[in-house]
């Protein structure tokens, strides 16, 4: 009996073309943990497990559980079979891609396999589908380039992840070739969708694929016209509602509602709602108005709007309506903006995160705006006022509050006693930079003033975000290893976000910087002057996620180290793992002569270890991810994967013995090099672990270098300085090493630390 291998994350070939009289055989979709094969289930089981993706919040799990149940047997199927066990692959890939407990890497593996055998059975609707939730598994962060694995497999799984992306024929090739790769994935499921005459993915692939043609300032109104058609065919009216009015709003949003397209959307839009006067009605045709330049008639009709969508029951619109007509009146463009956060506080927190029909990020598409526009109009009076710029950092604050929230995925996560200018010591300075649209602001505060509180920078207009995001970019991918340009971006940074304040910084002090955006990604210790000096060099560095969710911090002089370690080849539901080398040496380094050491270590070991004895320092030797949301960010053990409420809740014991946990220390882990959302998932693993801070790295590093890294840092540690300071002698101490062996910065500045500083 023949075996078809069609696990691309194993081989990356097509499936051949089934023969006329081909002989039965063993598919495998992708390895499941549980067997060497997948089940093909039948009919009745697959419906299912979809049944159980639709039925709440645990429903993607359940239906993975059913899907790769251990007790399963390898499926014998025929060539007519192919279809069905497309249909098999797809259900896989999606609820691989829902649950908590699964992987988008793998599901892109499975959804691949799909759109292969779809291909082979002829079944472009089934197809469509496979491609369409490949994008999604693609656009809700899968790992481009290796992210989440040890240092030494990046290359390994750099190749599988390129090959795992769902494509069509000729878009492949550019997928891997361009940075550009999830509007190359949205651009497939389009045409596939068009293929299969599928109004419903058309409209809402067209509406993925303009968001992220906008998005770059490319030409998006050839995606918006075929989605606008394409919404008018759908069958369910509240979905096609839904639909319209996001395309239409696009199109505003692009500078294309003027023409002919908006006139016939609005028509199709006011049949779809069967009334002439909606709110979303009016706002879109306010926005028209707009851009035809008949301000009169767009004022009326965006204060229509504001006053139908307040009568809501959740007035969800209402904080992107307001900011509609701040654009129609700039005359009072401030009293409406303010208008617009206070009616998005109102309703944040009970906002779903994700758009059930489009899967898109609210907090992306809703709340990050109106809290960037608040920010700068709060600022744009403010001059050097007290009061004013207070409100600005408070408004700030809530911005980086939620922001972490949305990414942890939890909104109960505790808000601690934020940090205030009062909180700072003589040489500590806390720098706030906010990128906006049109301009950088650095707001800054100094321990030691008579007068604590938050003080302002001149703006700076000649950069703004889009080129502070370009330059970061720049400098980390660069200081991770795929060029070597990172300097000239190092200075420019340096000189947009340090300069204006180097002043402040006193020698041997501590600089805590709450980054923003595209600023979470840089390694801030690598950050020149003009005269080449590294600000390493001059201050300790502290990154925090936001103020509500650190501490200072007291110092640990007497550090009580559990150190874990996994060096074992592991395939698990969330992805394979390569075996590591040198982690054993590095944890017994790390554990030192009256640490615990746990090597190859298990979920219960390691809980047993943290109940047993207290401990101050949790150092962990093995693959980790940290991709965003809570529930997918975990760390690998022997067999099995601890996420992060798992870990806090093991933590949970070591603190009832009266020892919180001062230092988590991650030292395999990488967020996704240039992905800020990544890097936010390494900041939120000390928060939802309830570690004070942690230490990790933001791209991989090779063993020997991280070794000589964490050994100069535990010695520093270890003779009672300051956990920022342990990290900065460290750095120096390779930096300036006799025989220059770990001088260059993409080995010392690739570990940062996140949380508290002293």
């Amino acid at each position: 009996m023949q075996t078809w291998m069609l696990a691309l994350a194993l081989n990356g070939q097509q499936p051949p073309a089934p023969a006329v009289a081909m002989p039965q055989m063993v598919v495998v979709c992708d390895a499941p943990p549980t067997a060497t094969t997948a089940t093909l289930l039948p009919q009745g089981q697959a419906a299912g497990a979809r049944t159980l993706m639709r039925s709440g919040e645990d429903g993607a799990d359940a239906a993975l559980d059913l899907l790769l149940g251990s007790g399963a047997d390898a499926a014998t199927v025929s060539a007519a079979d192919t279809r069905q066990l497309a249909e098999y692959c797809l259900i896989a890939g999606e609820a691989m891609r829902r649950a908590r407990a699964g992987s988008q890497a793998r599901a892109l593996a499975f959804l691949r396999t799909a759109l292969d055998l779809a291909d082979t059975a002829g079944d472009a609707p089934l197809a469509a589908r496979a491609a369409w939730e490949g994008a999604l598994a693609l656009a809700g962060g899968a790992p481009p380039s290796g992210s989440g694995v040890r240092r030494g497999s990046l290359g390994a799984m750099r190749s599988t992840a390129a090959r795992a992306i769902p494509g069509c024929a000729g878009v492949q090739g550019a997928i891997e070739a361009s940075a550009r790769r999830l509007e190359a994935a949205f651009a497939c499921a389009l045409n596939r969708a068009v293929l299969a005459d599928d109004p419903r993915l058309t409209a809402l692939a067209a509406l993925r694929l303009a968001r992220l043609e906008k998005a770059r300032k490319a030409d998006a109104a050839g995606s918006i016209a075929r989605g606008l058609d394409a919404a008018t065919r759908m069958q369910d009216v509240a979905e096609r509602a839904v639909l319209q009015r996001g395309l239409l709003m696009l199109a505003c949003d692009a500078g294309l509602c003027a023409g002919e397209t908006a006139d016939s959307g609005v028509r199709a839009f006011a049949a779809t709602l069967g009334t002439d006067d909606s709110a979303s009605l009016a706002a879109v045709r306010g926005r028209i108005a707009l851009a035809r330049g008949d301000a009169q008639a767009a004022r009326g009709l965006l204060r229509r709007a504001v006053f139908l969508e307040s009568q809501q029951p959740l007035p969800q619109h209402l904080p992107q309506y307001s900011l509609y007509l701040a654009d129609a009146e700039p005359g009072r463009a401030g009293e409406h903006v303010l208008a617009a956060y206070r009616a998005l506080e109102r309703v944040r927190t009970v906002l779903m995160p994700v758009d059930p029909l489009t899967e898109e990020s609210r907090f992306d598409l809703v709340v990050r705006p109106v809290f960037e526009r608040a920010i700068g109009t709060t600022l744009g009076g403010a001059g050097d006022d007290a009061a004013a710029l207070g409100e600005a950092q408070r408004i700030a604050e809530a911005y980086r509050s939620a922001e972490l929230q949305n990414s942890l995925g939890a909104e109960c996560v505790p808000l601690r006693n934020p940090v205030t200018p009062a909180d700072l010591q003589p040489s500590e300075v806390l720098l706030y930079p906010l990128l906006l649209e049109d301009r950088v602001e650095l707001l800054y505060a100094t321990g030691g003033e008579s007068e604590r509180r938050y003080r302002r920078m001149p703006p700076d207009r000649s950069i703004n975000r889009a080129s502070i995001a370009a330059l970061a970019q720049r400098m980390t991918t660069s200081l991770s290893g795929e060029s070597d340009d990172w300097e000239a971006a190092s200075q420019a940074l340096y000189a947009a976000l340090i300069a204006p304040i180097a002043d402040k910084l006193q020698p041997g002090g501590t600089l805590v910087i709450v980054p923003d955006g595209p600023l979470r990604q840089i390694s801030f210790a690598a950050l020149i002057d003009a005269q080449g000096t590294f600000l390493m060099e001059k201050v300790q560095l502290a990154v925090v996620p936001a103020l509500s969710f650190a501490a200072p911090g007291t110092r640990d002089t007497d550090p009580s180290i559990i150190a874990a370690s996994l060096e074992k080849e592991m395939d698990l539901a969330v992805g394979r793992f390569t075996r590591l080398e040198g982690t054993a040496a590095e944890a017994t380094m790390a554990a030192g002569d009256d640490g615990v050491l746990l090597t190859d270590f298990t979920r219960a070991s390691l809980a047993g270890a943290l109940a047993r004895r207290p401990a101050s320092v949790l150092h962990l030797a093995t693959h980790a991810a940290f991709n965003g949301r809570t529930e997918r960010s975990f760390i690998v053990a022997d067999n099995e994967a601890i996420t992060l409420p798992d870990l806090r809740a093991m933590l949970s014991a070591n603190q009832l013995r009266g020892e919180a946990l001062q230092l988590l220390v991650l030292s395999a882990c990488e967020t996704a090099v240039g992905d800020d959302d990544q890097a936010m998932g390494l900041a939120g693993a000390a928060v939802e672990a309830g570690a004070a801070s942690a230490l990790a790295s933001l791209w991989e590093v090779n063993d020997a270098g991280t070794a000589a890294l964490m050994e100069a840092f535990y010695t520093h540690y270890r003779a009672g300085v300051g956990r920022a300071r342990a990290l900065q002698l460290a750095q120096i101490d390779l930096a300036r090493g006799a025989d220059g062996q770990w001088a260059d910065p993409g080995i010392w500045s690739a570990f940062t630390l996140v949380g508290s500083w002293r």
